[in-house]
């Protein structure tokens, strides 16, 4: 049976630093080796986790953004992306710019992502303008008008940092607005919301239909920890959850896994190679 094991990211393949310890690596790497499947699934761009994925050999594309990418971590290529028509995308910009804001607006062509803004006093918000997108982006720039930019590929995602009450109103414009889904949420780091705007195709489900499709497998095992692994877990054939997940996704899962300090996936997946191989203790 051609399996593929997909595993969130933070709070689930990372520990709390954020990091892949290297038990966990080496054993996932055995394991890939070996010929088992396996990739990420991450609420992450696909450079705000590639470099923490280094010393991991990961042999299938990734879902990253959600669910809006599937992407090579091997070859730095994103191979498809969930997009939002060119009317729709002018709506959203329109919701931002009736209270008084603007957004960063994210084009993707098959050579990469271009990040498009409109005023110098965005280049604060450092969570979309980051050293990191300025080096793996094709292109990140002020422009002038926003709207201007749109013919030159295809908007996958649009996003915006501050404070909840001057959100909110953009949030009951975007409640209007058709063929799109928004994640409004704290960003614990900063003290700020973050409101980040999509395809309502672009989730974390359908990446999974799509992957699987993509590599013949017949069954998918998934790990995660949050609300927004929740989509992925109702069509696993199997699913697990750290100890330290919400208790409304370890509630639903198969089973329950180490916590993310401890290794649990990975060791989960060393227990798989055995089974497969019917190697000794």
């Amino acid at each position: 049976m051609n399996t593929l094991y997909v595993s969130d990211l933070d709070g689930t393949l990372f520990n709390k630093n954020k990091e892949i310890s290297d038990n966990s690596a080496n054993r996932i790497n055995a394991c890939i080796r070996e010929g088992m499947l396996f990739t990420v699934a991450t609420a992450r761009m696909p450079y705000g986790c590639d470099y923490r994925l280094e010393n991991l050999n990961i042999n299938v594309p990734g879902i990253v953004t959600n669910g809006v990418f599937l992407y090579d971590f091997a070859r730095e290529k994103y191979v498809s992306a969930e997009c939002m028509n060119e009317n729709t995308t002018k709506q959203v910009i329109e919701a931002f710019r009736e209270n008084q804001m603007s957004c960063f607006v994210y084009l993707y062509k098959e050579d990469g992502i271009r990040i498009y803004y409109d005023y110098e006093f965005m280049t604060d918000q450092t969570q979309y303008f980051s050293s990191r997108a300025i080096e793996k982006c094709r292109e990140v720039r002020l422009v002038e008008d926003l709207e201007k930019v749109l013919p030159g590929g295809d908007v996958c995602y649009i996003a915006y940092t501050g404070a909840e009450e001057v959100l909110k109103p953009v949030c009951k414009k975007l409640d209007r607005i058709e063929k799109i889904n928004y994640s409004f949420y704290l960003n614990i780091y900063n003290g700020l919301y973050c409101l980040e705007i999509f395809s309502d195709t672009a989730n974390k489900q359908n990446a999974l239909k799509r992957l699987k499709a993509m590599l013949n497998c017949n069954q998918t095992v998934v790990f995660g920890d949050n609300y927004n692994d929740i989509p992925m877990i109702e069509i696993a054939d199997r699913s697990y959850a750290p100890e330290n997940a919400l208790k409304e996704v370890k509630n639903i899962v198969t089973g329950i896994l180490d916590d993310c300090d401890h290794d649990g996936v990975a060791k989960f997946m060393t227990q798989e190679m055995k089974k497969k191989f019917k190697t000794p203790e």
